[in-house]
C-alpha cells in the first residue's frame, strides 16, 4: 500500500511539473513576460465605427480603403450578426464609411479580404466568409462602373477548414490561409498548447483546391510579393513571417526561409515596392482574455519589414487606442490599422523614414 502510494505522489507530482513547464513555456512564447513602451502611438487618431474591420485593402488608384465590417465583439458573445464590405474614401476630409458592395451576399461575415486588378484595370474583390450555419466560403465580387462589388461567384470546398485570410494572384486564382487543422477538441487543445504544425496553404486554380504548404504553426495572414514571386504567411503560434517561392505556372509553394518576429503576427499587406506591413498580437495571454472581457486590453504591434531586412516595430500600443489590431496598410502618407473586436481604426502619420 505505502509503494502504491509512494508511486502515486510521484505521478501527480510528474503532472503537476509538466503542466507548471506547459503553462510557463505558452506565457513566455506568448509574450507574457515582455515589457512593453508605445512607439509612435501619438501619430495616431482613431476613426469610430459602428463595427470593427479586421482586414482592410486598399485601392490605391482611387485612394480608397475596403473594411472588413462585422461587428465581432457582439459575434464572440453569440450574438446572430451579419456583416458587410464598407468603403471609406480617402480623399474626403470628412470621410465616413458607406457601402462598397451592390448587394451582400446569403449570411454574411467577412473575414479576410484580396483586391485583384487585372491588366485592363478591372478589378475583383475576394472575401473569406463564415455563414452561420453553412461552412466557410469565399465570396468573389466584380466591380460595377459605379465603383461597386456586386456578387459573381461563391466557392464552397472541404479544404477551407479554418480560412482566415486570402490573397488572390489572378482572376481566379487564390491562396487561402487555414489558421487551424484541428478536426476535433484534443486536436484544437493540442495545437494551441504544443504550437502543433497543422496549419494549410490551399491554392485555388480556378477549378479546384489544393494543398499546397502544410505543417504551419497557425497561418492567419498571407500576401503576395509584387511581382507575384514570393508568397508571405504570418504564423501566429509561430511567432514568425514564412517566405515561400511561387511557382507561376503552377501555384506550388516552396519555403524559403522564416523571419522571427518576438511576436505573434496576424493579418499582411504588401506594398508595390516590397515592403510588408505585419500586424501581430505582442501578448497572446491578453488577446484571450480580452475575447472574454472588453474591458480588458490587448495591445497591437505593427511591424514593417523588406526582403533581406530585418523587421522593424513601427508602433505599438498597450491597447489603449486599439486592442487586438489585426492589418496594417499604407495608404499615401497614412497607416491604418483594423482590429478584430475595436470599432474603431487608427489613421497614423507615417514616421520619417
Amino acid at each position: 500500500m505505502k509503494k502504491w502510494l509512494k508511486r502515486l505522489g510521484w505521478t501527480i507530482a510528474g503532472l503537476v511539473l509538466a503542466l507548471a513547464i506547459i503553462t510557463f513555456d505558452f506565457l513566455r512564447h506568448g509574450g507574457q513576460f515582455k515589457t512593453l513602451t508605445a512607439v509612435n502611438a501619438e501619430l495616431c487618431t482613431p476613426f469610430e465605427l459602428a463595427a470593427s474591420a479586421e482586414d482592410i485593402r486598399i485601392d490605391r488608384a482611387r485612394g480608397v480603403a475596403y473594411l472588413s465590417y462585422l461587428d465581432r465583439r457582439g459575434q464572440i458573445e453569440g450574438k446572430a450578426v451579419l456583416g458587410t464590405v464598407m468603403l471609406l474614401d480617402l480623399n474626403l476630409p470628412e470621410a465616413r464609411p458607406r457601402p462598397a458592395l451592390a448587394s451582400d451576399p446569403p449570411a454574411f461575415r467577412p473575414h479576410g479580404m484580396s483586391l485583384y486588378r487585372a491588366g485592363d484595370g478591372s478589378q475583383r474583390l475576394f472575401v473569406i466568409s463564415h455563414p452561420p450555419a453553412a461552412g466557410h466560403t469565399v465570396e468573389v465580387f466584380d466591380q460595377l462602373p459605379t465603383g461597386a462589388f456586386s456578387p459573381a461567384r461563391t466557392i464552397r470546398d472541404p479544404l477551407l477548414i479554418d480560412p482566415n485570410a486570402i490573397v488572390a494572384v489572378g482572376p481566379n486564382q487564390f491562396y487561402v490561409a487555414n489558421d487551424s487543422g484541428a478536426r476535433n477538441a484534443f486536436d484544437r487543445v493540442t495545437e494551441m498548447l504544443f504550437r502543433r504544425g497543422m496549419s494549410a496553404i490551399v491554392y485555388f486554380d480556378g477549378q479546384t483546391l489544393r494543398e499546397v504548404a502544410t505543417g504551419l504553426k497557425a497561418a492567419s495572414g498571407i500576401a503576395a510579393s509584387p511581382d507575384g514571386s514570393r508568397i508571405y504567411v504570418s504564423e501566429t503560434a509561430g511567432n514568425r513571417l514564412a517566405v515561400f517561392g511561387r511557382n507561376a505556372g503552377t501555384g506550388d509553394l516552396t519555403l524559403l526561409e522564416h523571419v522571427p518576429l518576438g511576436s505573434a503576427p496576424d493579418n499582411l499587406s504588401a506594398e508595390p515596392d516590397g515592403t510588408v506591413w505585419i500586424a501581430a498580437h505582442a501578448q497572446v495571454l491578453a488577446l484571450v482574455q480580452h475575447f472574454g472581457n472588453a474591458g480588458k486590453p490587448a495591445p497591437t504591434e505593427i511591424f514593417r519589414w523588406r526582403q533581406g531586412g530585418s523587421p522593424t516595430v513601427v508602433y505599438r500600443d498597450l491597447g489603449t487606442q486599439l486592442s487586438a489590431g489585426s492589418g496594417a496598410v499604407r495608404a499615401g502618407d497614412e497607416l491604418l490599422i483594423g482590429s478584430i473586436t475595436t470599432p474603431r481604426i487608427l489613421r497614423c502619420r507615417l514616421p520619417p523614414g
